[in-house]
C-alpha cells in the first residue's frame, strides 16, 4: 500500500509540475536521463505489447519521472490500460481507486496540452470517464464535453452530444442554466446532427439522436411559442425547402399550440409545397378558417378531402366542415351534398350531417305563398330531431334550434286558409331540394 501511494504521488507531481521537473533539452531529456527515458520507454512498451501490464508498472513509473512530457503520447495512451489494470486489483480500496482516477484524469489533462492532435480523444475518454467514476460531479464533465465540443465542431461523437443535450436539461430544470442557454444547445447540437446528417446520409443513430434532442426540448418545458419562433424563425428563412428542417418546425410548433403563429402559416405553406398530403392540407384549413381567410379555408379543405389516401371516417368528418363553408358561402346545393357523402363515409356523424342539413334547410328562401315560404322550417325540425336521435350529445343544441324553427311555422288560422290540416303530410319543394314532412301550425 505505501509503495502505491508513493507511486501515485509521483505521478500526480509529475503531471501537475511544471517543465523544470524534467530536462527539456532534448526530445527525450539530457544526459542519464535522456538514456533512461528511452531505455524504459522501450522496455515498458514489451510489456504491454505482450499484454503484461503488470510488469509493465515498473518502468511505466520511471518513464513519467523522466521523460519530458512532449516527448511521447505513448505513456499517456497505455497508462490508461495500466491505471485500470490497477483499479481491477483484488482488494482495492474506495481511496486508492479515487487516487487512480485523479491519475488517469491528470493523464488526460496532459494529452490536451502537450499533444495536441489527440485532444478530442483525450477530451472524450475524459467525458466518459468521469461519467463512469464520478457521475456526481456533473458541472465538471459539462466542462469538458464544451471544452470536447470546441475542439470538434461538426465531428462530435453523438453520444457526447446526447450527454451535452441531457446535461443541460437537468441544469435547466435545477434552475443551473437559462432557458436560452438550453435553446442555445439545441441549436448547436441540431445543426451538428444536421450536418452530419448532409455529409454522410441518414442513419438510425442520427435519427434517434435527433428525435432524443428534440424531445428534450419538448418535455423540458421551454418549447414556448415565443422560444420556437425566436429559434427556428432565421432557420425557415435561410431553408424554406429542407423537408425535414420545415416537417420539424409544424410539428413543434403545433405540439406548442403555436397554430395562430406566422410562422406556423409559412411553414405548414412550405410543407404542403414540398410534400402535399390530406394533413397538411387540413393544417392549412384550420389555419386560413382561424384569420377569417374563407376563399383558402375552402382551397385547402377540398385538397383534403379529395386527397387519395385520406382514411374514409376522417374524409366524412371533414365533409362536414366541407358542407359548413358551403353554406356560409351561400351555396346550399353543395352544402348538402357534402352531408350526405359524410353520412356514407363515417355513420358517427350522422348527428353532425343532420345538424347541418337542418340548418341548410331553414337558410332556404322560395316559394310563392305564406305556406310555401314557411314550410322548409318544418324540414329543418324534423333534421334537428334525427340529429339528437342519432347522437344524444346534441340533444342541447338541437332542442334550441327547433325552439327557434317553430317560431316560423305557419299560424293555424293560415293553413286553414289553405285547406291544410295539422298533422296531415305535406311535400315541401324548393329549387332541387324536395322532401316530405308534416304539418304543424301556431296560434296567435
Amino acid at each position: 500500500m505505501k509503495t502505491t501511494r508513493v507511486f501515485l504521488f509521483l505521478v500526480g507531481m509529475l503531471l501537475l509540475g511544471g517543465p523544470a521537473l524534467v530536462a527539456q533539452s532534448g526530445r527525450y531529456g539530457t544526459g542519464a536521463d535522456s538514456t533512461t527515458c528511452i531505455h524504459n520507454l522501450s522496455f515498458y512498451r514489451q510489456y504491454v505489447l505482450s499484454n503484461d501490464l503488470a510488469s509493465a508498472v515498473s518502468p511505466w513509473r520511471v518513464v513519467l519521472a523522466v521523460c519530458p512530457r512532449e516527448a511521447s503520447i505513448r505513456p499517456f495512451v497505455d497508462g490508461e490500460l495500466i491505471i485500470n489494470m490497477l483499479m481491477q486489483e483484488p482488494g482495492v480500496t474506495q481511496e486508492r481507486q479515487a487516487q487512480l482516477v485523479d491519475t488517469l484524469m491528470l493523464m488526460y489533462d496532459i494529452r490536451v496540452r502537450h499533444h495536441p492532435t489527440s485532444a478530442q480523444t483525450a477530451l472524450l475518454k475524459k467525458v466518459f470517464d468521469l461519467q463512469r467514476f464520478r457521475p456526481e460531479q456533473e458541472e465538471l464533465r459539462y466542462s469538458v464535453v464544451e471544452e470536447y465540443l470546441s475542439f470538434t465542431g461538426d465531428n462530435a461523437d453523438v453520444d457526447a452530444l446526447m450527454m451535452y443535450m441531457d446535461l443541460t436539461r437537468k441544469f435547466y430544470v435545477d434552475e443551473k442554466r437559462s432557458a436560452e442557454e438550453l435553446m442555445d444547445a439545441f441549436t448547436r447540437t441540431m445543426g451538428i446532427l444536421e450536418k452530419r446528417e448532409a455529409q454522410t446520409g441518414k442513419s438510425e443513430q442520427i435519427d434517434n439522436a435527433k428525435v432524443f434532442t428534440e424531445n428534450i426540448l419538448i418535455t423540458s418545458g421551454v418549447a414556448t411559442c415565443e422560444n420556437l419562433i425566436a429559434l427556428f424563425t432565421p432557420r425557415f428563412e435561410a431553408n424554406p425547402d429542407d423537408l425535414s428542417l420545415v416537417g420539424k418546425i409544424v410539428a413543434m410548433l403545433n405540439n406548442a399550440d403555436c397554430g395562430s403563429s406566422a410562422l406556423f402559416l409559412q411553414s405548414v405553406t412550405a410543407l404542403n409545397r414540398l410534400d402535399p398530403s390530406y394533413r397538411t392540407a387540413y393544417y392549412l384549413y384550420r389555419l386560413h378558417i382561424s384569420r377569417g381567410e374563407m376563399d383558402m379555408a375552402l382551397r385547402y379543405l377540398l385538397e383534403n378531402v379529395d386527397s387519395a389516401d385520406i382514411p374514409a371516417d376522417e374524409k366524412g368528418v371533414n365533409l362536414i366542415d366541407l358542407g359548413v363553408l358551403y353554406l356560409r358561402s351561400g351555396n346550399s346545393v353543395r352544402a348538402m351534398d357534402a352531408a350526405r357523402r359524410a353520412m356514407e363515409l363515417n355513420p358517427a356523424v350522422r348527428g353532425r350531417a343532420f345538424m347541418l342539413m337542418a340548418s341548410i334547410w331553414a337558410g332556404l328562401r322560395c316559394g310563392e305563398n305564406d305556406i310555401e315560404k314557411l314550410a322548409p322550417f318544418w324540414v329543418a325540425a324534423d333534421f334537428a330531431e334525427r340529429a339528437k336521435a342519432a347522437d344524444p350529445s346534441l340533444t342541447e343544441e338541437a332542442n334550441r334550434l327547433i325552439a327557434q324553427y317553430r317560431q316560423y311555422f305557419p299560424l293555424q288560422e293560415v293553413t286553414f286558409m289553405y285547406d291544410i290540416m295539422d298533422g296531415s303530410s305535406y311535400t315541401v319543394v324548393c329549387g332541387s331540394f324536395r322532401e316530405t314532412t308534416t304539418v304543424r301550425t301556431r296560434r296567435n
